[in-house]
């Protein structure tokens, strides 16, 4: 499900909107997180110019329960070929920050 893009450009500035996978369910609830997306990649040092595209996925966290679910955001950058990857808990609490593929940052792990 995408998040409303012209709200997002306006109250952000960022030129890429959020899509949440999958559309149903639990999934929905990641919309909460997108401020606490944004905030954490401005601590980063990731400008917001840099930011090609975020996906946030739903990672379940053992059962079938959805109370045992977090989430994982994919951010793509546009300089790099991998991604930056925030994993949150259910209530939005960043819990990792890695990067993927060859994309660097500094002082996070990348693997």
């Amino acid at each position: 499900m995408a998040l409303r893009a012209s709200a997002v450009f306006l109250f952000l500035g960022v030129a890429a909107a959020i899509t949440l996978l999958p559309a149903s369910g639990p999934a929905v609830s990641a919309e909460r997180c997108e401020a606490k997306i944004i905030e954490t990649l401005g601590a980063q040092g990731v400008p917001q110019s840099d930011v090609k595209s975020i996906k946030v996925t739903r990672a379940g966290g053992g059962g079938k329960s959805p109370t045992n679910s977090s989430y994982d955001a994919w951010v793509r950058l546009k300089t790099c070929s991998g991604y930056l990857m925030l994993t949150l808990t259910r209530s939005c609490y960043v819990q990792d920050t890695y990067t993927k593929g060859d994309c660097q940052i500094s002082g996070m792990p990348a693997y």
